[in-house]
């Protein structure tokens, strides 16, 4: 399979990488200021995801679409992440479809999982203040994918509270719009995993239309 990803060099981003070559895909890892080395079976590109038509120059003949883009909050205000996020989903939901991509797994926040009934992570006493702005946006954009404002054979995949570097294990769960945690209280998985979690909903097909998110 023909694979462009999109964030290649980002945490989340560089593990899906690596999980889609150990599996044999060809991979377009596109990236916007760091430069990769080609190897075999991947094509390192520099773009901003923000450009529709380069976008759809890119993505044109290849069978998915992984977008593991994010601008941060480092270098960014949680306003002004706000406003890229809006931007480069723009360019990419036109883009994928000017290309008539047939598979698109967007990477997107845990704000939007439920995490009691009734009550989403972002709107919860626990989550930083100081990161809802961007949140918002991405729950934003889910909520547009569900309502099927973009025709689009989506995945929209949401990671637990806690996604960090560490074991390659294979053992995780997976469940859809709630949080989920172990029974420690915990909600965490690490990136390789989540990595896992991603390719496999590519390769089988599953979560066609829907979000999804892994955790053990």
């Amino acid at each position: 399979m023909s694979i462009v990803i999109f964030g290649a060099s980002g945490n989340i981003g560089s593990n899906i990488r690596k999980e889609a070559l150990s599996r044999g895909h060809r991979v377009t890892a596109v990236t916007k200021n760091t430069r990769l080395d080609p190897t075999e079976n991947l094509t390192p590109l520099n773009a901003d995801i923000a450009n529709a038509d380069d976008v759809a120059k890119i993505v044109a003949g290849h069978d998915a679409v992984i977008s593991a883009y994010s601008p941060g909050l480092r270098n960014y205000s949680a306003e002004d992440a706000a406003a890229l996020i809006e931007k480069a989903h723009q360019s990419l939901f036109a883009a994928v479809k000017q290309a008539d991509v047939k598979r698109l797994i967007i990477v997107g926040g845990v704000g939007s999982l439920e995490a009691s009934p009734g009550v989403d992570v972002v709107d919860s006493d626990f989550y930083p203040a100081g990161h809802r702005a961007h949140t918002l946006r991405n729950r934003e954009i889910l909520r547009s994918l569900k309502r099927g404002e973009h025709d689009l054979d989506w995945t929209y995949v949401s990671p637990p509270l806690e996604i960090k570097a560490g074991e390659r294990t294979g053992q995780f769960r997976l469940g859809q719009d709630q949080l989920l945690r172990d029974q420690n209280g915990d909600s965490r998985i690490s990136e390789a995993d989540f990595a896992i979690a991603i390719l496999d909903a590519l390769d089988q097909g599953t979560f066609k239309r829907q979000r999804f998110t892994a955790a053990y």
